[in-house]
């Protein structure tokens, strides 16, 4: 049996200017994960993305250097959207982008991370 990919799917709903900016962030956010899976999976991570490397993020986490690489490619990718206010568990204050854009993300760029080293599933919420 054959899905609908997300890309079908979101041009379904994106019939007012609300609904396009919206459709297309989530498109974004989904390429984005993709590349940065892909980064991952290319892999070894080696120590660089592994070891602590920042402070702590907003839940009290240790971060770790993909930590930091994940946040810096979402908000870099959600510069370029309708995204005017980004909120990330990496930062302490959201980022104010542009206040003009009607959208604003929160987002868990890495969740899991803490389990790089043990192989664990790790993945984005938003």
């Amino acid at each position: 049996m054959m899905g609908t990919s997300l890309k079908a799917y979101l041009a379904k709903h994106d019939e007012s200017e609300a609904a396009f900016a919206v459709a297309t962030t989530v498109q974004l956010i989904a390429d984005t994960g993709v590349a940065l899976s892909n980064t991952i999976a290319n892999g070894p991570l080696g120590a660089k993305f592994a070891e602590k490397e920042g402070d702590t993020n907003a839940d009290g986490d240790a971060q770790r250097g993909l930590d930091l690489l994940a946040d810096d490619r979402f908000l870099a990718a959600l510069s370029q959207s309708s995204v005017g206010v980004y909120a990330s568990e990496e930062l302490t204050h959201p980022v104010l982008i542009d206040p003009t854009r009607p959208l604003a993300v929160a987002i868990d760029p890495l969740d899991g991370s803490s389990n790089i080293d043990t192989n664990v599933s790790i993945g984005t919420i938003f």
